[in-house]
């Protein structure tokens, strides 16, 4: 009875411990999904948590002082839905915008970038719960990741393969919606577009607007956490590419080519 007892206590005692492995954690498979898991949540908490503005400033022919226009811009970066906001001097208090400028037409900048952003925050968000399943899997369901079957190596070696490519997509396609949006910010389209009140005619380069004297822009935004993102977006390209090989070494192809390059020797009678 003691000595049953006594086996039944070792083969519990262990449970805690069994149950969460951590080693794998140590090894570069686990260690680079943890990298992962990280900078998936920075990489799509910068893009979405970025914002600036630019702007810039109206002087009118019968007014003092100029009138400031201000742009702010935020996820998910649809310019053309986003209200300007339209400062004009104490002085000038009594006198109608309109009467300088078309108001309405200062109201928003041409560009729509939703989907680039939306695209690169989507696959950091799949990307962190990705991660975050695998390494359950790894700490808490390790022996069965590494059954003789070998389809968990499998399943997760062409889910990393699936969201590297995201990421490289992902982190393309926002790197140019960053430069269009640099771009609609800039005075370029100050002065040709139609929706900006100071639109010049192309042949006479004066104002359409004749009671503007002047326009001149005084904020072009400042980019830097854009400009992050986009890195952080191919740091985790690297990150999910480089972990395939150490993935791929579990799986039964490489069990296979192994077996296949060192066939096993036959003892001489």
């Amino acid at each position: 009875m003691d000595s049953s007892h006594e086996q039944q206590g070792q083969e519990q005692a262990p449970i805690g411990t069994a149950v969460m492995d951590t080693q794998v954690l140590k090894e570069p498979r686990g260690f680079i999904r943890c990298l992962e898991w990280l900078f998936a949540i920075v990489a799509f908490a910068t893009c979405a948590n970025f914002s600036t503005s630019c702007g810039y400033e109206i002087k009118c022919k019968e007014w003092q002082k100029p009138i400031q226009v201000s742009h702010q811009i935020y996820y998910p970066f649809k310019l053309d839905h986003l209200n300007a906001t339209i400062v004009k001097s104490p002085e000038d208090v009594n006198l109608k915008v309109n009467d300088c400028f078309d108001q309405t037409k200062a109201g928003h900048q041409p560009g729509d970038f939703q989907q680039d952003a939306q695209f690169f925050v989507f696959t950091g968000v799949i990307a962190w719960l990705g991660a975050t399943a695998c390494l359950v899997i790894y700490v808490f369901f390790s022996q069965r990741y590494l059954d003789d079957d070998k389809k968990a190596p499998m399943i997760d070696f062409c889910f990393t393969v699936i969201v590297a490519v995201f990421w490289l997509s992902a982190s393309a396609a926002w790197a140019n919606g960053v430069v269009s949006l640099k771009s609609a910010t800039d005075d370029t389209w100050l002065f040709t577009s139609a929706l900006s009140p100071c639109q010049k005619n192309e042949t006479t380069g004066s104002f359409l607007q004749q009671t503007i004297e002047s326009c001149d822009q005084n904020n072009r935004g400042s980019f830097g956490g854009a400009n992050a993102s986009i890195m952080l977006g191919f740091l985790n390209f690297f990150l999910w590419a480089s972990n395939l090989w150490f993935i791929y070494k579990e799986t039964k192809w490489f069990a296979n080519r192994s077996q296949s390059s060192n066939p096993p020797q036959q003892m001489e009678s």
